[in-house]
């Protein structure tokens, strides 16, 4: 029978611990704060954006944490990267999050490159993404939520890594780039697929394990786009989903995996909602204790 890997259970535990970090650091005179900024606005984009960010804030405002959001909605580079130097210099802002996709003409290596390490709460400036390359402490560093998400609710259901081959549906620096990373240092065999990627198919249907991070789902996307079924997969292997999309009119949420035919034949599967999103918000929230200790230091007499 599959085993359903859902994560409200350590999800609503670890808010709790959360909560008590941040009342801790509050004592000691600092207020965590977290900022967001949305810069596309491809309707697709958007309405999948807003709602992600919601949710930030209903976490944030659980915990104790202060929480801003700014809709820089086709405003030019400069403006996006003057928004960053004052959220930079801002001491009552210890973690800045932008919510990607960026907007097509932005240049994201300049955005991250101009981030601050210590508040970059989704581990993708060059700093950052240079620790998980070379030496991390999974605890203790600003990682990538989805992909750390991800590795801590496989442990928790104990799902044992070593010498799996997992194949990775998407390569971007969210989740297939340190995903790949983190699942190699626990000793798997990882490939990440792309568009450009030969015999998909045949990869998907050897996998141990399948990561769908293409947040592509052909209900939406005429190109280009992914959906898996349990007519892709082997018998007992385990399936993480990780894209969504939202309908901007219907509301209507779309996935990666057809979760009803792919139970039939996984042994371990992430719920469509209540899996892997807790997991990324979590992490999110742990990432912010992290950056405001760091700027706890800065501001301390």
């Amino acid at each position: 029978m599959v085993k359903l890997m859902s994560a409200k259970e350590i999800f609503q535990r670890e808010k709790e611990v959360i909560k008590r970090e941040v009342e801790k650091i509050k004592k000691e005179g600092y207020t965590p704060g977290l900022a967001a900024v949305i810069t596309s606005d491809d309707p697709l984009d958007l309405e999948t954006a807003r709602f992600f960010v919601s949710k930030k804030r209903e976490d944030c405002r659980e915990v104790g944490i202060y929480f801003e959001v700014h809709e820089m909605l086709n405003k030019p580079q400069g403006e996006v990267l003057n928004l960053m130097e004052k959220l930079n210099k801002r001491d009552d802002i210890s973690g800045i999050i932008f919510q990607k996709p960026l907007a097509k003409f932005l240049d994201e290596d300049k955005i991250f490159s101009s981030l601050d390490p210590t508040k970059d709460v989704d581990g993708l400036t060059p700093y950052n993404k240079g620790k998980l390359s070379t030496h991390y402490d999974f605890s203790k560093d600003l990682l990538p939520c989805t992909a750390a998400g991800i590795v801590e609710l496989l442990s928790y259901y104990d799902v044992k890594l070593e010498g799996l081959d997992v194949v990775i549906v998407g390569r971007s620096d969210l989740v297939g780039r340190p995903l790949r990373i983190m699942l190699e240092d626990l000793d798997a065999t990882v490939t990440c697929l792309h568009r450009k990627s030969k015999n998909i198919l045949d990869k998907i249907s050897r996998a141990d394990m399948i990561v769908c991070a293409a947040g592509r789902p052909p209900e939406l996307y005429s190109q280009d786009s992914f959906k898996l079924y349990g007519d892709m997969v082997k018998e007992g292997c385990i399936v993480i989903n990780v894209g969504i999309r939202i309908h901007p009119e219907s509301k209507k949420m779309y996935f990666d995996v057809d979760f009803d035919s792919v139970a039939k034949k996984a042994k371990y599967i992430t719920p469509n909602l209540g899996g892997v999103g807790l997991m990324t918000r979590l992490r999110l929230l742990k990432n912010i204790v992290i950056s405001s200790k760091l700027q706890l230091e800065k501001v301390k007499p």
